[in-house]
């Protein structure tokens, strides 16, 4: 398990839905809530990660573009979800999805997450 995934995991807030360690080829799922697993097979997940990957790919480029170096996280707002991509490298990330209402600590996750990569 990557340190950003045990940042997410051991974060005084909200329990997380999924959280995934995703590498250049492959991916972990380091953590499912109950009551999700059965929801998501392994089809949806490797589509779920071809997806972000392919993002986080232009994303890259994207930052380069506009000249922007420093990615702490991109963050999807849905509805009932909040997505969280923390770049590890360019071709590592670490997915983390929650529960959402307008009360989630959003800046106290990323800043957490960017101590722990300070700190390695």
């Amino acid at each position: 398990m990557s340190p950003i995934s045990e940042t997410v995991l051991t974060f005084d807030g909200p329990t997380p839905r999924v959280v995934a360690d995703l590498r250049s080829v492959s991916f972990g799922v380091e953590h499912v809530r109950e009551g999700l697993k059965d929801i998501y097979s392994d089809r949806d997940l490797d589509e779920a990660y071809q997806l972000v990957m392919s993002n986080q790919i232009t994303g890259s480029d994207f930052r380069e573009l506009i000249g922007e170096s420093r990615y702490d996280a991109q963050t999807l707002f849905f509805d009932d979800v909040l997505v969280f991509l923390f770049l590890s490298d360019r071709y590592d990330a670490v997915f983390a999805s929650f529960d959402y209402d307008g009360a989630f600590p959003v800046n106290e996750l990323i800043d957490a997450v960017v101590g722990a990569q300070a700190a390695e």
